[in-house]
């Protein structure tokens, strides 16, 4: 047995060689050259998400080098050159410096810079391989190892230089660059941004001037949206602007965060050299050669004219694009003969005014009537532009003077091939489409989107308005037919069979889709937000009058109308019907093959009207309204015989006046109702009852018709905010029954006169999240709301299954108990109970007298849901019951009754009062104080 002293000489020997064969290994490596000359990332074991980089970054000596996160940027590139006898020089690729040991220090921490190169010893760098494919990097001046600060692996952490100990503080991986490979192929793109794709890189103006900037616009897929990017080699690429033939370019080769991005010609600096970065979410970043700063979203924001700069590298999807391939131009429309007609109304198209056949003729709005000078020319020139050319001139549509200012005019004008006579047509989501000028990328616009005969057709700025969307149909077809296959089943239940239906009985029907983009619960719940907005008759009761109002008189006697009510009326579902359907008619035309001066006067005949179907008559040609709509309005507002408001009210200045539409007619009580009439009538001079009917009607057309509200149903419910009111408030009549009635009135007149199946286009308001089913019609004579009431019957009472006493015994409630009512007016005197567990069924109101709110406290509290939808209330403590409206995330209650109903249908209740006096039932869950 060997003695102790002899094995620890043995050990010592053992590690003496071990350390001799390590450091070895590490000195020389026998000099061989273990990396391949070339330009690597040189990331951290630690976490190989972290790299050598140079701080700033800065061109300057004595730059520091520190770990910050990979951005794939040449201040975090180096090139790598063996010198031979086992060395390397290691230079910075973004400021083409040298990596350097400061003052060639031979202690401990020693840093690590960049600098001017000069052969030193401090800038001669071993690279050893280590056995976990790892590589070291010591310093020849001094031995010591390229270091990680405290082995720690984040952003700023200083590089220096400290003995080796083996740990990964000190290993690193060589990540190759040198084999750049072209990231986008050649080619034209849209750059989009990450954060919201329908916005994109736009060159301002847009202009073709030098120094234009750069900013974030909606895309209209322009020229001025359009890029050119070709690889230049070593993984860098030209960004070039279609619409300008000017190069990206970052203003003044700034190198500071905020730095511009413009538009110049192209001149090959470094301002104007990019690298495309390929991110791991496959969206691209992009980077400025000059400063290795990146092109970035000012403040993040996705919006027009919100301006692009020049950023450090951070991440965040300000710094992320999309490139939208552009290389392969579709041809949108065959070459062929089309009409362009109007999205407003397509009962307008493009026209050739007169029409004529000279240059310089204008084009204009004009209702169509299939005439050559109303078609034009479609041909595909194969570089993503078209020719437009009228079939009855043979001109071309052209850009008057090629001028770039919005607002300049469009006509016709002999071909001659200039960018001013060639138009790129753009398909919108909505199967419409846009043209575009190449001389200017402007859109072919309806002036003031008034839709009349002789409105002016200009060049405009984009705006995504209906003014500028056009359908472009075939000149041989009939304007096409509303295919009810595309809707949505699953979104909007109940739409199609019931359009089927009527399409299917009526071969000239066609129909529109409104897609309002609301909720059918939020919409509800702003029109039933003002009280007096949404009215009923005094004959109504229970669930047809507001809960909170009761039977408080407005508008000289009715009643502020329930949500209940309001969701049956506004439910376009319920009226799709032969009859109904007429209060969604597109009034905003005048169509003499459905309508006539006979029909007019018929109609008219026995009213106050009968001696003006002549005015009404010629009005409506002049203004292009539906004269049935005028006068369904008319009786509406004044009934047969007419009120003194319409047939004529004392001035008391000597002249009569009328105001048969019961314009500005609104107050509480006659008197006020009457005096606003005639202040009215005054302000317009409606001192005779033709100028007050030309009158209204041009009223009708400009705040209704044409102004987004050109249905029955529109002009009672503002559900679209294209018109550029804040929704539910610019409503023509408060009756909530108006467009239902007049829809009947309407439709008698075309039966009258044998038009019901004329060529008709009926528009229809569609909503999102609607149930399964139409809403419901409300009940007269029952009410909905939680009201406590206290047994009084000996024995107790019983709690039935149905509302009569035929029905079984669900169980049987003490004398004196207390209990909750849901409902009441069943069966004329059953209420509908929910009992604390939660067991609902019905008892008799002879036994039940009622008694105050149970209430156990008083707080407030904020509806907070986990998926932000927000939240159903109830008029009990279960689902099953019926929904009183839907609570929005923030919407702040007051708690009023807590602990009574838990463990009913999986929640815990509380009784919960509104801000406008409703009270319902809601789970806990669902509220943060």
């Amino acid at each position: 047995m060997k003695s102790k002293k002899a094995i620890a000489i043995i050990l010592f020997i053992v590690h003496i060689l071990f350390i001799f064969s390590t450091k070895t290994f590490a000195v020389d490596n026998n000099n061989q050259q273990v990396l391949e000359d070339g330009t690597y990332v040189i990331a951290s074991s630690i976490n190989n998400n972290y790299v050598l980089d140079v701080s700033g970054p800065s061109k300057d000596n004595k730059t520091n080098i520190q770990l910050f996160s990979k951005w794939d940027t040449d201040a975090q590139r180096f090139k790598v050159t063996y010198l031979g006898e086992g060395y390397y020089s290691i230079i910075s690729v973004y400021s083409s410096k040298s990596l350097d040991v400061a003052d060639a220090n031979k202690s401990n921490g020693a840093n690590v810079q960049q600098y001017t190169s000069n052969g030193t010893d401090a800038q001669k760098w071993k690279i050893v391989k280590n056995s976990d494919n790892t590589y070291s990097i010591i310093s020849k001046c001094n031995d010591l190892y390229i270091d990680v600060n405290g082995g720690d692996a984040k952003n700023n952490n200083n590089i220096q230089m400290y003995s080796g100990n083996n740990t990964k503080a000190q290993k690193f991986n060589f990540i190759n660059q040198s084999n750049t490979k072209q990231e986008i192929k050649n080619g034209t793109y849209i750059i989009a941004s990450s954060i919201n794709n329908n916005y994109v890189l736009d060159v301002s103006g847009p202009s073709k001037d030098n120094k234009t900037n750069i900013q974030l616009f909606s895309k209209w897929d322009t020229d001025a949206q359009r890029f050119k990017v070709t690889y230049l080699g070593e993984g860098y690429y030209s960004i070039i602007s279609v619409y300008s033939s000017k190069s990206l370019d970052v203003a003044d080769a700034n190198k500071s965060n905020g730095a511009n991005v413009q538009q110049y010609t192209s001149n090959g600096t470094d301002a104007q050299k990019w690298k495309i970065v390929k991110n791991s979410d496959n969206t691209y970043s992009i980077i400025s050669k000059c400063n290795g700063l990146y092109i970035d979203i000012n403040g993040g924001d996705a919006k027009n004219n919100n301006n692009v700069q020049m950023y450090t590298g951070n991440g965040t999807n300000a710094q992320k694009f999309l490139l939208l391939d552009k290389n392969k131009e579709p041809q949108v429309l065959a070459d062929g003969k089309y009409k362009i007609l109007s999205t407003i109304n397509d009962n307008f198209g493009l026209d050739v005014s007169g029409p004529s056949k000279e240059n310089g003729a204008n084009i204009q709005l004009f209702n169509i009537w299939n005439t050559d000078a109303q078609k034009f020319k479609f041909t595909y020139l194969n570089d993503g532009y078209y020719s437009i050319i009228s079939v009855y001139s043979g001109k071309s549509l052209d850009v008057e003077g090629a001028s770039k200012t919005k607002g300049v005019n469009v006509q016709q004008y002999d071909s001659n091939g200039t960018d001013a006579q060639k138009w790129k047509i753009v398909k919108n989501d909505d199967d419409t489409y846009s043209i575009i000028s190449k001389c200017n990328g402007l859109y072919i616009d309806i002036d003031g989107g008034n839709v009349r005969n002789n409105t002016n057709i200009q060049m405009y700025t984009g705006n995504k308005t209906n003014a500028q969307k056009f359908i472009i149909i075939d000149e041989s077809k009939s304007k096409p037919r509303f295919n009810y296959d595309t809707i949505d089943t699953s979104k909007y239940p109940c739409y199609k069979e019931k359009i089927a239906n009527l399409m299917q009985a009526h071969k000239n029907w066609n129909f529109k889709l409104l897609y309002t983009g609301l909720t059918f619960d939020e919409a509800v719940k702003g029109e039933a937000a003002v009280h007096s907005r949404n009215l009923v008759e005094t004959n109504y009761g229970g669930e047809w009058i507001c809960s909170v109002c009761g039977t408080k008189l407005y508008d000289s006697g009715w009643y502020c109308a329930s949500e209940k009510a309001i969701a049956y009326y506004m439910d376009p579902r319920n009226f799709l019907d032969d009859t109904n359907v007429f209060q969604f008619l597109d009034l905003n035309v005048y169509t003499s093959d459905s309508v006539s001066l006979s029909g007019i006067q018929t109609k008219v005949n026995g009213s106050f009207l009968q001696n003006y179907a002549g005015a009404i008559n010629e009005a409506c040609i002049n203004t292009n309204v539906n004269p049935y709509y005028i006068i369904a309005r008319l009786l509406q507002e004044q009934g047969t015989k007419g009120t003194k408001i319409g047939t004529g009210m004392d001035g008391g200045d000597g002249k009569t006046y009328y105001n048969p539409f019961n314009i500005g007619a609104s107050g509480n009580g006659y008197d006020e109702i009457y005096s606003n009439a005639l202040a009215t009538a005054k302000s317009y001079g409606w001192d005779s009852m033709q100028k007050a009917i030309e009158g209204g009607i041009s009223f009708c057309k400009k705040n209704w018709l044409e102004n987004y509200q050109n249905t029955l149903y529109q002009n009672k419910f503002d559900i679209d905010s294209t018109n550029g009111t804040s929704l539910y408030t610019h409503q023509y009549m408060q009756n909530l029954m108006a467009a239902y009635s007049e829809s009947k009135t309407l439709r008698s007149m075309y039966a009258n006169t044998g038009k019901v199946d004329s060529s008709f286009t009926f528009i229809i308001p569609v909503y999102e999240k609607m149930d399964g089913k139409p809403a419901a019609l409300p009940s007269n004579n029952s009410e909905a709301t939680p009201q406590n009431f206290k047994i009084i019957a000996d024995g107790g009472l019983n709690l039935r299954s149905d509302a009569n006493t035929n029905s079984s015994v669900v169980k049987l409630v003490s004398n004196g108990e207390i209990v909750l009512s849901v409902q009441r007016g069943i069966n004329s005197n059953w209420q509908k109970i929910v009992l604390n567990d939660g067991t609902i069924g019905y008892m008799s109101g002879t036994y039940l007298q009622q008694v105050n709110d149970v209430t156990n406290c008083n707080y407030s509290a904020y509806v907070k849901t986990a998926d932000g939808s927000g939240c159903n209330i109830r008029v009990g403590p279960s689902t099953s019951l019926e929904r009183v409206t839907t609570l929005s995330d923030g919407t702040w209650v007051t708690v009023i009754n807590e602990g009574n109903y838990n463990n009913i249908g999986g929640y815990n209740w509380v009784r919960i009062l509104l801000s406008d006096g409703r009270q319902a039932f809601m789970p806990s869950k669902y509220l943060r104080r």
